[in-house]
């Protein structure tokens, strides 16, 4: 019961950060991808694909819990849904490759633990874009460069942010956790 918990509050997590959103053309910005980054580094893989598989769902059944507080199985349909569906991915990825980090938490100071989590993170943020762009560009039909001028190039700024925050938070966590967990 206390595992089906976590997985729903980040699933809650994720979708209080997606209602604050700003527009940039078919491509909002919002922090959705950060909270998805903490679920990879935090959870285990099994309960961290089960928190994005019921935020998901809860998009299905008509909760706004996509970006700008939509909902429907219209979105996992539309331009976007590449992206939503690049979280499993991301989740999946960021797990299996920080797993071994998390286990030296104690071996290590902030500074390796910062630059080894910033790979699995750098990683899950490409295979975020790639299944976004990707999907973007089958729906939408649009040219090559269209595609990067509005659906990647605006967010490298946000992209970089999101990814070094998620790392920061997810060290720091599990510095707080290693040392709870000696006392």
């Amino acid at each position: 019961m206390k595992k089906l918990l976590l997985s729903l509050l980040f699933s809650v997590l994720i979708t209080a950060v997606a209602w604050i959103s700003l527009p940039i053309g078919l491509v909002p910005f919002s922090l959705q991808t950060l909270f998805v980054f903490l679920v990879g580094f935090l959870l285990p893989m099994n309960l961290g694909v089960f928190s994005i598989i019921i935020y998901i769902l809860m998009g299905v059944i008509g909760l706004p819990v996509f970006a700008g507080g939509r909902s429907g199985i219209e979105v996992l349909t539309g331009p976007t849904s590449g992206f939503i569906f690049g979280f499993i991915l991301a989740v999946i990825f960021i797990s299996y490759f920080s797993k071994s980090i998390k286990a030296n938490v104690k071996k290590l100071s902030r500074k390796p633990l910062y630059f080894k989590s910033a790979m699995p993170c750098i990683g899950a943020t490409i295979i975020v874009q790639l299944c976004g762009i990707l999907w973007g560009k089958y729906y939408t039909d649009a040219t090559w460069i269209s595609i990067y001028n509005n659906w990647l190039h605006p967010f490298y700024f946000n992209m970089i942010f999101k990814a070094v925050l998620a790392v920061i938070i997810a060290v720091e966590v599990w510095i707080l956790l290693d040392k709870r967990q000696q006392n």
